[in-house]
């Protein structure tokens, strides 16, 4: 069983540092400047807009172009992905503005990510529009049985999505889009590394008539980079693309199986925890188009296994196990008529747990929602939608939100929005129970209301965004306690309120400039502020989160096989001291092969995401990645 974290704690960064920091602050100042120049004045004539190149699924019910969204929506696409000196989703999260990612575990051994100073327990995370929801915990969203060789893009809504996904997307969604369509071939990758890191990936891919398929094996093992922080991760995933009248059947089955020693991870009286998870996921989904109308049903099931020891030398002294199970099914029409595009959908689920320490529950749930989206006019987008909710133990809420955009110049545009959302507490949270922590079963679920403004640009070789945000939150759940020696416990927070801001540059400058070796350069930064209402208790998580962000991401075409990818990141919690990360990858491409060198960490810099648990130091690796039938 997971016990309630920590609060988190950090080190403070070498003074190199923070000179890096103040030297990379330099770079960002003058792009921010030249972005809000660039806004007001004419595009150049060779300059077309890139709003119209790229479908986002995750912003709508309603797959859209950019030029039709009105929030705050990041992409990372397949090249980024690929270039990246990351080895699980958990990694690659690290480095977009907003999103804060708690390692506990490196290389995806557990990790918790939140949006825009939300908790672990507030964000939704999606594979293909799908719900990964773990009634048990938040802890165990990211025990996903895909490999990065899986995932085609991500993308990250931030700011409240219940409008549009229900329950959980308080503070923003992550949906994991896999690759769907992919040549014929079977690629090998293999990695080796300090503290005995040793990793293998295979995948397939091939036709079969006219439907497609793939599997994809992946195992990782390491020593530890300290006592009992040894691991082992097994993962298995298929999926299938099938053709069907006016459309196409599709199929996803995965599972992950996780053993590592936890020194520290929920309590530093216990250094030897150990634990133990297994994940399955099963998804099926159609695609119908008739005529103007389009169909999409839905199925899901997600079991996740959960074996926790306080000692791993004595398993039976304190051993708690948790089976949980959740499984729905979803439709969606949506169609399209003279005053815009309109979704309609509902959906039904269970939730389920057997937990030798939070007893045999479980609930229902199910809802239906609508979006339409006025587009008549031709600079304006709106868009207006609710989803109407049920818990068993709840009843029925609406969650509205409405959204606008204003086209104000070729590739500029303004969105502002507002929104409502909430969640319900955790199985953790209302019926744990030891010597310091306590659930509460007369926890209600969250709920807050958002409003956003922000900027949209978008150009041929580079483009940018900027935004403001406040949140105010009501009857939020945290683990307080009002003195040093009482058990922490789940209560309702009357009230918190959050302000943003959110900044991000990307350019391209081999696009503009002749025969310059960068081919991309991307900055962000993020600043959070909270303030609680209620003072009269000790709080472990609501405002534990970041308070600066500063994301740096540079690759370099080296030579026409040789790349490197840097990328360096400054984190400042609240409260706590800063910390600056720099990782490297340096690769050499042939026509069927890919070698690899990775540093991360590359400073050595000592820091922590969560409580006094000191994540590893400079860490080298390096692999190879074999297609066994080149890509086209």
């Amino acid at each position: 069983m997971r016990r309630p974290a920590a609060a988190a704690g950090g080190q403070a960064g070498r003074p190199e540092g923070i000179r890096m920091f103040q030297w990379s602050m330099s770079l960002l100042i003058p792009a921010s400047l030249s972005f809000f120049w660039s806004a007001v004045l004419p595009p150049g004539l060779s300059r077309t807009s890139p709003l119209h190149r790229e479908v986002v699924v995750t912003a709508s019910r309603i797959p859209s172009l950019y030029s039709d969204i009105a929030r705050s929506v990041t992409v990372i696409d397949r090249a980024e992905i690929e270039s990246a000196p990351v080895h699980s989703l958990q990694e690659l999260l690290e480095y977009t503005a907003g999103v804060d990612v708690r390692q506990r575990g490196p290389l995806g051994v557990q990790a918790d990510v939140s949006l825009r100073g939300g908790t672990f327990e507030q964000t939704l995370i999606l594979i293909n529009g799908i719900k990964v929801i773990d009634p048990q915990t938040g802890h165990h969203q990211m025990h996903l049985p895909l490999t990065l060789d899986d995932v085609d893009r991500v993308e990250i809504l931030k700011g409240p999505g219940s409008r549009l996904y229900g329950p959980n997307a308080f503070g923003g969604v992550i949906n994991i889009i896999t690759r769907k369509s992919r040549p014929e071939r079977g690629r090998i990758r293999a990695l080796l590394g300090q503290y005995g890191l040793l990793e293998g990936e295979a995948s397939f891919s091939a036709s079969l008539g006219a439907s497609t398929h793939s599997l994809s094996f992946s195992k990782s093992l390491s020593d530890g980079y300290r006592e009992n922080t040894d691991f082992t991760i097994s993962s298995f995933s298929y999926q299938a693309s099938l053709p069907a009248p006016a459309g196409e059947l599709s199929l996803l089955a995965g599972y992950t199986d996780k053993r590592f020693g936890a020194n520290g991870f929920y309590s530093d009286l216990f250094p030897n925890q150990w634990e133990h998870i297994k994940t399955s996921v099963v998804q099926a989904g159609g695609l119908f188009q008739v005529d103007t109308l389009t169909l999409s049903p839905k199925i899901f099931w997600r079991r996740n296994q959960d074996d926790f020891v306080l000692d791993r030398d004595r398993p039976e002294w304190y051993r708690n196990v948790h089976t949980t199970d959740s499984w729905g099914l979803e439709f969606q029409s949506s169609f399209t008529s003279k005053l815009g595009k309109t979704a309609v959908g509902g959906e039904f689920g269970r939730e389920e747990i057997a937990s030798a320490r939070l007893g045999n529950r479980s609930r229902t749930k199910g809802g239906i929602f609508f979006e339409h989206q006025f587009l008549s006019w031709r600079k304006f987008v709106l868009i207006a939608g609710a989803f109407a909710y049920r818990y068993s133990e709840w009843g029925w809420r609406i969650w509205p939100g409405l959204e606008l955009g204003f086209q104000l110049s070729p590739g500029l545009k303004f969105c502002g929005s507002w929104s409502y959302s909430f969640r319900v507490p955790t199985y953790t949270e209302l019926y744990y129970f030891d010597p310091a922590n306590k659930g509460n079963p007369g926890l209600r679920p969250e709920e807050a209301g958002e409003f956003e403004i922000g900027l949209h640009l978008r150009r041929e070789d580079w483009e940018g965004d900027i935004g403001l945000f406040r949140r105010d939150g009501h009857n939020l759940i945290d683990w307080v306690r009002t003195g040093g020696n009482e058990p922490w416990e789940a209560r309702n927070i009357l009230r918190l309120s959050t302000t943003g801001v959110e900044a991000a540059v990307r350019l391209w400058p081999s696009r503009f400039l002749t025969h310059c070796p960068v081919s991309r350069i991307q900055l962000g930064y993020a600043f959070l502020d909270s303030a609680k209402k209620e003072n009269l208790f000790i709080s472990k998580y609501v405002l534990d989160h970041l308070r600066h962000q500063f994301l740096l991401d540079l690759e370099e075409q080296v030579s026409s096989a040789i790349k490197q990818n840097l990328r360096v990141r400054y984190e400042q919690r609240r409260g706590q001291p800063g910390h600056i990360l720099v990782d490297m990858r340096l690769s050499w491409r042939g026509k069927q092969f890919e070698f690899f060198l990775e540093a991360a960490n590359l400073f050595n810099a000592p820091y922590a995401d969560v409580g006094a648990i000191p994540m590893p130091g400079r860490w080298i690796r390096a692999g190879l990645k074999l297609d066994l039938r080149p890509v086209p």
